[in-house]
């Protein structure tokens, strides 16, 4: 062993010699990485465990050494998992791991975003195998959580470990939103040229190691109503306090991401979560966070965050909206007689990189709901609003038959994200967007795991009995 690690050593030091850091980095990273890719290929947790890292800290990768083919390793992970799923299926006659509640309406998905590549609106097919891969490849993981969590510990630790790293995530934005960024954090800045996604109003935004102050802040959003819920259904004093100390640090670090679409969520989700209760008492807590959120709307301040919170409630003042509005009130009528859209990637990043010069390359796809509408028409809207609809429909019908318990709680906490998730999506990119295209099927697959977990030793108790 001691001669191996001296060997990896001498090589390591003259590859940084000869290739420069990113030769030594690269090759570290094949013999780190290597050894845990082959092993998912047979233990599926594994895997899903570093993509579940890597939606949090790849961002961090980006901004120390750019342009690594990332996208390329993720695509790569996620069909060595899935060949591996198959394959034990295969060998086993046991195809129980796509009998999920979501299948079908998934599978309708997954079909409809293949068919697009015989799109004839589309200008690209280039764009196709680009947009598709994503579009396909991370919902996989839906049925890869739903197959490799096999008992309830599997599901409570993955849960406890996403929750556990977005409490990283929200010390580092908390430390951003105190001290300023740390100075190769500045570089990427200034080297990307997205100091105005930042820098509001005198104030620079935390978004921790995600991508984006947008995408950073309703992860925390999200992560904050999660571990909150968590806290008042666990039964243990010490599990109380350290989801509440988590709910607490994703919540500030959520106001120092000043993300507006953020604020949204948290009334949003409380609502759903007294909604679904079916407890009449909680009902009486609407009315006073209902006038706590009304006097801080009004309030009088000069506080920057409040003001930011504000703004969400003045949005035909802004202009930024304004503009958002006249995008989709020019481009409505287009949707309407483009049933199936004009194809995968033909708008934003992608539409203007494949498809220059064209009408929908121009055209700043605003909102996850927007960027279906218009790249897979209203059909493809109707699946996309579909699978939040069957998959809220289906989880509160088995919320109801659950007993109480701990796994309750989780089970309600992954529910009631579902309808703000869904809501911010109208005025923001959400399970479209990296990195919460990867923790969104890692949630959602949670979610009917517990909810079989807790269906099964419900059977099995009445066996007993």
């Amino acid at each position: 062993m001691i001669i191996l690690l001296g060997l990896i050593t001498l090589i390591v030091t003259l590859g940084v010699y000869k290739l420069g850091l990113l030769g030594a980095i690269l090759f570290a990273g094949v013999v780190v990485v290597g050894p845990l890719v082959f092993t998912a290929l047979w233990k599926t947790q594994v895997g899903i465990y570093i993509m579940v890292i890597a939606s949090f800290f790849l961002s961090v990768a980006l901004r120390l050494v750019p342009n690594i083919p990332v996208g390329i390793g993720l695509d790569l992970m996620i069909l060595i998992m899935v060949s591996g799923n198959i394959y034990k299926m295969q060998y086993e006659r046991n195809w129980t791991g796509l009998k999920s509640p979501l299948t079908v309406i998934l599978m309708i998905w997954v079909v409809y975003n293949l068919a697009q590549v015989a799109n004839p609106y589309a200008a690209s097919r280039v764009a196709w195998f680009y947009v598709i891969r994503p579009a396909v490849g991370y919902l996989m993981l839906y049925f890869l959580v739903w197959q490799a969590m096999v008992t309830s510990k599997d599901s409570r630790r993955l849960f406890n470990f996403v929750l556990f790293l977005s409490a990283i995530a929200g010390l580092w934005g908390i430390y951003q939103g105190l001290f300023g960024y740390f100075g190769w954090e500045m570089s990427h800045v200034i080297r990307t040229d997205t100091i105005h996604l930042v820098f509001n109003n005198g104030r620079w935004r935390a978004f921790g190691p995600i991508g984006s102050p947008a995408q950073y802040g309703i992860i925390m959003a999200a992560m904050c109503c999660l571990s909150l819920n968590t806290a008042f259904g666990s039964r243990e004093v010490r599990s109380k306090v350290i989801y509440l100390l988590i709910g607490c640090i994703c919540l500030l670090a959520m106001v120092f991401s000043g993300t507006r679409s953020s604020f949204i969520i948290i009334p949003i989700y409380y609502f759903i979560k007294v909604v679904i209760s079916r407890n009449r008492k909680l009902w009486v807590s609407l009315v006073f966070a209902g006038m706590a959120l009304g006097a801080v709307a009004k309030m009088p301040t000069s506080n920057y965050h409040i003001l930011r919170i504000q703004s969400v409630f003045k949005a035909s003042e802004d202009k930024s909206y304004q503009i958002r509005a006249n995008n989709r009130k020019m481009i409505t009528p287009w949707i309407m007689k483009h049933p199936i859209g004009g194809g995968l990637g033909s708008t934003g990043v992608w539409g203007q990189r494949f498809s220059p010069g064209t009408f929908l390359a121009n055209f700043p796809p605003d909102s996850g709901v927007i960027r279906v509408a218009v790249e897979l028409g209203w059909i493809g809207l109707i699946i996309f609003l579909l699978i939040y609809f069957i998959a809220f429909l289906k989880g509160v019908m088995a919320y109801w038959r659950m007993p109480d318990s701990p796994q309750k709680a989780q089970v309600a906490g992954m529910l009631c994200m579902l309808p703000p998730l869904g809501v911010v999506e109208i005025g923001q990119e959400v399970a479209g967007v990296f990195p919460m295209s990867l923790l969104f099927w890692v949630l959602l697959g949670l979610l009917f795991v517990n909810i079989r977990h807790s269906k099964n030793q419900s059977s099995k108790q009445a066996q007993e009995s």
